[in-house]
């Protein structure tokens, strides 16, 4: 029985996704919702070898700027100057990212990368400390939150193939799930 694309892509984001939740669960110090959200940034980027490269790149650099800029704010000291501090180094980051490098030019990838790592820092009791910050452990933002959203490409990659295994198309695997659901009603 072949499955039309949408639904093989539907039947392998359910099988990776409840996998990932089992064992994503074992290991406390990487984020499920980080690796979906790198495996979504995969399927957007285009669902290749160079989506995932690209899209890798890009995710490591926003979550290493967002921890550039969290280690700027925590030696500050002050709450009050956080935020506007906070503001003006994320958009000089978000300048570079998205004007001088053209490895980072996939500029969603690079704000899910700082947003995550912010999203992180923000949540994580003791997170947003110098402390935690400079910490050589996976306590530490800029090694848990990219290596979550890594992982999540790797899920991506895994993804696309189950579909094409699903599907029994070769050739068509490279389709991402957002063009399969764009295309002809997702029955493509």
């Amino acid at each position: 029985m072949k499955l039309s694309w949408l639904k093989a892509s539907a039947l392998a984001a359910a099988l990776i996704a409840a996998a990932s939740v089992l064992a994503l669960a074992q290991f406390p110090a990487l984020f499920v919702w980080a690796a979906f959200i790198g495996w979504a940034s995969y399927d957007h980027s285009g669902a290749t070898g160079q989506a995932a490269l690209r899209s890798s790149v890009a995710l490591s650099f926003g979550a290493i700027m967002a921890w550039l800029v969290a280690i700027i704010v925590a030696t500050r000291g002050s709450p009050a100057s956080a935020t506007l501090l906070t503001a003006i180094v994320a958009g000089i980051a978000s300048f570079v990212a998205a004007s001088r490098l053209r490895s980072l030019r996939i500029v969603p990838a690079t704000f899910y990368g700082f947003a995550s790592t912010f999203a992180y820092l923000s949540l994580a009791p003791g997170a947003f400390t110098i402390e935690a910050l400079i910490s050589p452990s996976l306590r530490n933002a800029v090694f848990s939150v990219p290596l979550s959203l890594l992982v999540g490409t790797f899920l991506g990659i895994a993804h696309t193939s189950l579909v094409r295994i699903l599907a029994c198309q070769g050739g068509e695997g490279r389709r991402s799930l957002s063009e399969a659901h764009a295309s002809k009603g997702g029955e493509a």
